[in-house]
């Protein structure tokens, strides 16, 4: 579910800033707190421009997710789903 809603959201962004943004990848981080919430976002590598990262920042924290099941948030560590990371490419046309 995460990875679908943020990728629905960075084509969408990509597509709006086509002219802005430049080949390349960028490598985030994050984590998930219990109610649904991204933290601790950071870019971790970053070979395309600022403002590819910066839609692939902003994919990531417009994304709303529900709160983790009680059942399933007793399985994980107290701060939730720790240092969750995703990969954005943007490839030549």
């Amino acid at each position: 579910m995460l990875y679908d809603a943020v990728g629905s959201r960075w084509y969408s962004y990509v597509n709006q800033q086509s002219d802005l943004v430049s080949i390349g990848t960028a490598r985030l981080v994050f984590s998930i707190d219990r109610r649904g919430q991204v933290q601790n976002l950071r870019v971790i590598q970053n070979t395309s421009n600022e403002s590819f990262a910066n839609v692939c920042l902003r994919s990531v924290l417009e994304v709303q997710l529900p709160p983790i099941p009680p059942d399933v948030a007793d399985t994980l560590p107290p701060d939730g789903l720790t240092d969750e990371e995703i990969v954005f490419t943007m490839f030549p046309n």
